[in-house]
Formats: C-alpha cells, structure tokens, sequence
C-alpha cells in the first residue's frame, strides 16, 4: 500500500514539475500553437483592414516582458511603411500602432531622429575632437515638450513626408539639439567658451547645424567606474542658442546662461515642493 502511495506522489510530482517547466518555458520564448494564432489573426487583420496595398507579414515574434506577440508588417514599397500589431497568447488582438508610426509619421520621424545622431557622432567621437565627452548626442526634435515654446521656422511631425529624403544637418538648425557634457581639469567661463566654440566650428565645417545646445562642464570623477563621485563645481547651460554662439563676448553669455540655469532649476525644485 505504501509502495503505492509512493508512486502515486512521484507521479504527481513529476506532472506537477513537467506542468511547471512548462509554463516557465511559456512565460519566456511562448509556445508554437499561440504564435501560429498570432499570425493568423495578423494576417486576418491585414487582409481586412489594409486590402490593395503591398503590405505583407514579415515576422511574429514574442515579448517576455508582457507575454504578448508582436506582429511586423512591413511594406517593400516604402521605408517608412513598417508598423506592429500587438497580439495576446489567445490570439487577440491588442493594438496596431499604424496610426503613430505611418500616418502620423513616426516612422520616417525616427529616421531622421538616428541620421541626426549619426552625424552628431562622428564628430564627437571623432579622434580629431580634442575634449573628453562624458556624454554627447544629437536630438532632433520636431514635437515641443508641453510648455515649451514654438521654434520659428521648425518642422514638426505633421508637416513630415513619408519616404522623402531631407538634408539632416539643415533640419538641425531649427529642429537640432546637442546635448553635450564635458569632463575637464579645469571648469571656468573661459573654457566653456572655448569648448563650445570649438565644437561650433567642427560641427559648421562637418554640415551639421544645430538650433541649440545643453551644455555642461564638469571635473572629471575620482574612479572612472563611478562616474558620479566628481569635486564640486560645474557650469550648466540649459539651451544656448547656436547663434549666441560667437567669439564676441561669448564669456559674458557663458556666464549669464550659467546663472539663469541655476535660477530655473532652483524655480523648478520650487515648484515640486
């Protein structure tokens, strides 16, 4: 009878294991017959939804991190076509993001946004860039942050065509932001200024133009591995504009933009308060 009980409760362990690797299993790559559900909800809202055009399903694929499935249509005939449908492991669907990313120009937004980035890049990591970049990238923004004014002149993402090819270093000048952060023995006015005249004329002389630029210099860390323990001291400029960027005067600016920085942070953790 023992015997017995004994082999029932093995049993039932190991059901209970095999049960459990499973759905282990499931949670993280998902399981054949949801994926061909998935697909074929996708194709059953493609056809439905987006008849006559070129579109065709390129990829399913599962997400871990919220147990779905990501359908990928793409459409040959367009660089800017590509959007996702978001399925659930019932083969439900969720969302289709075509909207954002085609009609509303995300996609070829995006684009752009890395093109940017890309030339940004090359002059700053570039060997001839004679300053030490903690942190440095290219933002091209064609939407304002909520309270931010309007930028004359700027394109933004309803004026956007999609497959159009645009000069990117031209867009820049009303659309572009650099964010810049410098580690440097020696943080003053002077050499803030020196530091963003430089970079304007590598940036004028790589095509690259720029509406403004965040700024900050800083003493480099103590232990390159903890890059937050730093001496005091830094200058902090919010958005200068690339035309207050000029060898006339340029400390004062340095100095004046410094402190209208410090005064508006101070506002700001006024107003969290």
């Amino acid at each position: 009878m023992k015997k017995r009980v004994l082999k029932i409760s093995a049993l039932c362990l190991a059901i209970a294991l095999i049960i459990g690797v499973c759905w282990f299993a499931n949670s993280l790559v998902g399981n054949p017959i949801s994926k061909a559900m998935a697909r074929h909800t996708a194709q059953q809202h493609l056809e439905a939804n987006y008849p006559n055009t070129d579109y065709v399903l390129e990829d399913v694929s599962y997400s871990f991190k919220d147990g779905s499935y990501y359908a990928h249509m793409t459409s040959p005939g367009s660089m800017d076509g590509d959007f996702t449908l978001t399925i659930s492991m019932l083969g439900k669907l969720r969302s289709d993001d075509y909207d954002s990313r085609v009609k509303g120009h995300g996609n070829v937004a995006s684009r752009l946004f890395f093109e940017y980035r890309d030339m940004v890049d090359t002059v700053l990591n570039s060997h001839s860039y004679p300053y030490t970049v903690s942190m440095g990238y290219g933002d091209l923004e064609f939407e304002r942050e909520a309270g931010a004014g309007e930028i004359e002149g700027a394109l933004k993402r309803s004026e956007l065509v999609n497959d159009q090819f645009y000069n990117v270093g031209e867009l820049g000048a009303k659309n572009g932001e650099l964010v810049l952060y410098i580690d440097s023995d020696t943080v003053s006015n002077e050499k803030a200024a020196e530091i963003l005249l430089e970079t304007k004329k590598l940036m004028d002389q790589s095509g690259i133009s720029f509406y403004c630029v965040h700024f900050v210099l800083r003493y480099p860390p103590y232990d390159a591995e903890k890059s937050y323990q730093r001496p005091e001291g830094e200058i902090n400029l919010r958005s200068l504009l690339y035309s207050d960027i000029y060898e006339d005067g340029m400390v004062d600016r340095v100095q004046k933009a410094a402190e209208e920085t410090k005064q508006y942070y101070e506002e700001q953790d006024k107003i969290k308060q």
